[in-house]
C-alpha cells in the first residue's frame, strides 16, 4: 500500500480547521484558509465546491452537533434559555460570520426543528414565539446591551403558557 506524502486533511478536518480558523482569525479568506489546513484552494473547491459549499458544510456540522446536544438538555424553558445563551456566546465570531455570510441569525433551523417541537410539545407557535425572544436576546447580546436574564426567561415562560 502506498501512503502518500502531503496529503490533504479529510473533509471532515477541513470543516473543523475551518471552525477554529475563522474563531481563532476572525476572518474569511480562502487562500488563508487552505494554508492554514495545509493545502491549495483547489481542494476546498474540489471538495465543497466553493466558499458557498464550505459555509454550508460548517452549518451541517454544526447543526447535527448542537441538535445532539438537545437530546440531554432538560426539558424546561429555563434549560433552554440557558443552552441557547451559552451556545451563543462560545460560538459568537463564527455565528457573526455566518451571519455576515447570509445564512441569518440561527442557521441551523434544519437540524434544530425536531428538538424545538418537541420541547415545545409540537406547537409550532410556541417554536416561533421562542425563536423570535432568541433573537433578539443575541442582537442585544450582540451589542454589549445587558439582560435580565431572570425577566427574559420569565417572559418566556408567560408567553409560552
Amino acid at each position: 500500500m502506498k501512503i502518500r506524502k502531503n496529503a490533504a486533511p479529510s473533509k471532515e478536518a477541513m470543516i473543523e480547521l475551518s471552525i477554529k480558523y475563522i474563531e481563532e482569525d476572525n476572518e474569511w479568506s480562502l487562500r488563508k484558509l487552505a494554508s492554514y489546513c495545509g493545502t491549495t484552494t483547489k481542494v476546498f473547491y474540489t471538495r465543497f465546491e466553493g466558499e458557498e459549499g464550505l459555509i454550508e458544510a460548517i452549518i451541517n456540522l454544526m447543526g447535527k452537533n448542537k441538535a445532539k446536544q438537545y437530546g440531554s438538555l432538560e426539558q424546561s424553558i429555563r434549560a433552554f434559555y440557558e443552552f441557547e445563551l451559552n451556545f451563543f456566546q462560545e460560538n459568537k465570531t463564527i455565528l457573526n460570520f455566518l451571519s455576515s455570510r447570509g445564512k441569518g441569525a440561527n442557521p441551523f433551523t434544519e437540524h434544530l426543528r425536531e428538538p424545538y417541537l418537541a420541547l415545545f410539545d409540537g406547537d409550532f407557535n410556541k417554536v416561533v414565539f421562542t425563536g423570535t425572544v432568541m433573537v433578539g436576546v443575541q442582537a442585544l447580546l450582540s451589542k454589549g446591551i445587558p439582560l435580565d436574564h431572570d425577566a427574559t426567561v420569565q417572559f418566556l415562560e408567560k408567553g409560552l403558557s
